[in-house]
């Protein structure tokens, strides 16, 4: 079990918030999902607005999902590639609406405070995050390319989708604006996503460095050197366990919507021949861009999951506990491995298949060939008399 901490409580502020999430703290304040006013006035208004922004992310699901063709047609696909993407939209929603609501962001800030405060030694360099902030922005363009060009190329064309029967103009304006508005949320929410996972990341390495360099030294077996390593560890997996509580609701639903996107994407390549070649383009950058925003989720935790090894790899390569005649010493040795082995730091998707580099290195294996059968089964079909 992990163990409750008797730190003292320390100072913090929003700086730290600041500091964490950048120009995303600002941009949050205007995404219309921000709940986290102090004022109770103010507090209602915001989750009013914020459920009204939700129900409407939900409504673009229903509309994006319609399909005017048969199956496995290239309408059908199509509606499928963008409307399980249209799901994620409404993942992300869902995400900012709580982690607002729940102050996720400062609760996070102030326990890594803690953690910070039990380090060796300082080190400034790993609470900069200027570097994320920058890539986050430039990261964003592409991801804003490929949102709005199809609409924009249908929207021209009277229609919601290319394979699909003409709308009125009501109905692609409102993709249109929602299409933006997804981008705008969806990029907020991968960034702080990234933000907090790389936080844990780093401490989660350092933690490493300083214990692999103690390990080296020959001072682990010094009981106040090893406690003050195992009370620092003990922090680290609450804080792992708290962030893990909030950021699971984007990292363990988003792939497998996106995914299944992607699947159907890769389907849609089988039509290319009779598309046009701006629409294949517009159709393959946006195969891309779910491709690096479903990495994008899944390597923060799978990195973690490698970091956490390490340690472990670390503590159970060492002879001398296994030798030592402090029974202290060898019972806080136990303590900080068992804790490793027994506590589940696991981001799952729909709670069942936890994000590793083995499940990551399946699905990049799995998913490409999922397209190709809906492919053969496509092939199948036109070579026994039907239609597709």
């Amino acid at each position: 079990m992990v163990k409750m901490s008797n730190l003292p409580v320390f100072s913090f502020d929003d700086d730290k918030s600041s500091e964490l999430l950048g120009p995303f703290r600002h941009f949050l304040k205007v995404s219309l999902l921000d709940c986290s006013a102090k004022t109770k006035c103010c507090s209602i208004f915001t989750c009013l607005v914020g459920v009204i922004i939700v129900i409407i992310t939900f409504m673009r699901i229903s509309v994006l999902m319609q399909t005017a063709g048969a199956p496995f047609s290239f309408s059908w696909g199509e509606a499928s590639f963008f409307g399980y993407p249209a799901i994620f939209g409404f993942v992300c929603s869902l995400c900012l609406f709580g982690w607002t609501k729940n102050g996720l962001a400062s609760k996070f800030c102030k326990r890594l405070v803690r953690v910070r405060m039990l380090r060796q030694v300082a080190n400034p360099k790993l609470d900069n995050f200027r570097i994320l902030h920058i890539l986050a922005l430039c990261f964003s363009i592409p991801w804003f390319v490929a949102i709005m060009s199809w609409i924009i190329y249908n929207f021209i064309n009277g229609k919601i989708y290319y394979g699909g029967i003409e709308q009125n103009l009501l109905s692609r304006i409102f993709i249109l604006v929602t299409n933006l508005y997804i981008w705008y949320i969806s990029t907020i929410c991968l960034a702080i996503y990234i933000f907090m996972s790389s936080a844990l990341n780093r401490e989660v390495n350092y933690f490493n460095e300083e214990l692999q360099k103690a390990k080296e030294e020959k001072t682990l077996k010094n009981i106040g050197v090893l406690e003050k390593f195992d009370f620092r560890q003990n922090e680290i997996l609450e804080m792992t366990l708290f962030a893990n509580g909030s950021l699971s609701s984007l990292g363990g639903f988003a792939p497998l919507f996106l995914l299944w996107g992607l699947v159907n994407g890769i389907y849609l390549t089988s039509f290319f021949n009779t598309t046009p070649v701006l629409y294949c383009i517009i159709l393959g950058f946006n195969m891309a861009a779910i491709i690096f925003y479903s990495v994008f989720v899944s390597i923060p935790p799978c990195t973690l999951q490698e970091h956490l090894k390490s340690t472990n790899r670390i503590l159970i390569n060492h002879d001398e506990f296994e030798c030592t005649k402090d029974p202290i010493v060898y019972q806080t040795y136990r303590i900080m491995i068992d804790r490793l082995q027994k506590i589940d730091t696991n981001i799952c998707i729909i709670s069942w298949i936890p994000i590793t580099q083995s499940t990551f290195a399946a699905c990049t294996f799995i998913i490409p060939n999922l397209g190709f059968l809906l492919i053969m089964v496509k092939n199948t079909i036109l070579a026994n008399g039907g239609q597709a």
